[in-house]
């Protein structure tokens, strides 16, 4: 609270200074303020004290004093505009155009596959015959239902040949164990269906029917059997001319976000040579996308 002190029965001269100079004081009194008071009681006068709002923190007839506070608030006012101006206020709405169901989404992916269906090589099936993949995926969305996806990987095919089936040279008899192996660069682009319209941010479930195609940048043909002079002996043919260099075929991919069944089915051939009979030429497996 603040005080105020009016005065009766004084001069005018003295009324009017007295009023002017203590019409608003602090919560604590001056110490000037008993020896006022004190004159004014031996002087005769009567003295009443007033309780005044704290709105009287401000004195009256000072223009000099509002003049300096308001060019000090005007200023910090036009300080915390220009920043406000500074800022970027379009960066919160922009559309993001980047996203699993937006138009662009890029990401990382890894496939494992078996080789699967018939074949005359005589080819050891199970995890001795497949196809191990990791890559990178671009998807660009058409519309609601449609999207056209490009892929880059590095694949590595293996066919391991039973031991005891019989065949011709060069992979004849005697053996302990064949492999033939394919480390590739590979390219495949797909057109992507999508049964419903999706909602969020999400990749959802889909159909991809695709095609690729591949360079075989090393290939090798390895052996293992007893040595003539006991141990093993092992050997190894790098880029035989019987091993294809180019590989390709058509597939299908069906998925719900992260994980998909993929099958593919070459077309072209994966040995050259008149009589040698093709490995299997179906793959069956899964593939996981990391996003």
């Amino acid at each position: 609270m603040y005080y105020g002190f009016t005065t009766k029965d004084i001069p005018g001269n003295m009324r009017n200074s007295f009023q002017e100079e203590l019409r608003c004081e602090g919560e604590a009194l001056p110490p000037n303020l008993p020896v006022v008071a004190d004159a004014l009681a031996s002087s005769g006068a009567a003295l009443r004290v007033l309780k005044y709002p704290v709105s009287c923190l401000v004195p009256k007839r000072r223009p000099a004093a509002l003049l300096v506070l308001a060019l000090l608030l005007s200023a910090s006012a036009a300080r915390a505009q220009q920043v406000l101006l500074q800022t970027d206020v379009a960066e919160d709405t922009i559309p993001s155009r980047t996203g699993p169901n937006r138009r662009y989404f890029g990401h990382l992916y890894a496939g494992y596959a078996l080789a699967a269906g018939p074949s005359a090589l005589g080819v050891k099936y199970g995890f001795s015959a497949s196809e191990v993949q990791l890559g990178g995926r671009l998807k660009r969305r058409l519309g609601s239902f449609f999207a056209l996806n490009t892929d880059l990987r590095y694949a590595y095919l293996r066919y391991g040949l039973d031991p005891g089936a019989s065949r011709s040279d060069p992979f004849g008899p005697g053996f302990d164990s064949q492999y033939l192996s394919y480390h590739q660069v590979q390219g495949e682009a797909s057109l992507r269906l999508s049964p419903t319209r999706r909602r969020g941010n999400t990749v959802g479930r889909y159909l991809d029917l695709l095609a690729y195609g591949g360079w075989a940048f090393a290939t090798t043909y390895a052996t293992n059997r007893p040595g003539p002079s006991g141990g093993r002996l092992e050997e190894v043919a790098h880029q035989p001319d019987y091993l294809a260099r180019w590989l390709g075929g058509v597939g299908a991919r069906v998925g719900s976000n992260s994980v998909a069944l993929v099958g593919r089915y070459r077309l072209s051939e994966a040995l050259r040579g008149a009589g040698l009979p093709e490995p299997p030429r179906w793959q069956l497996g899964i593939e996981l996308g990391w996003f």
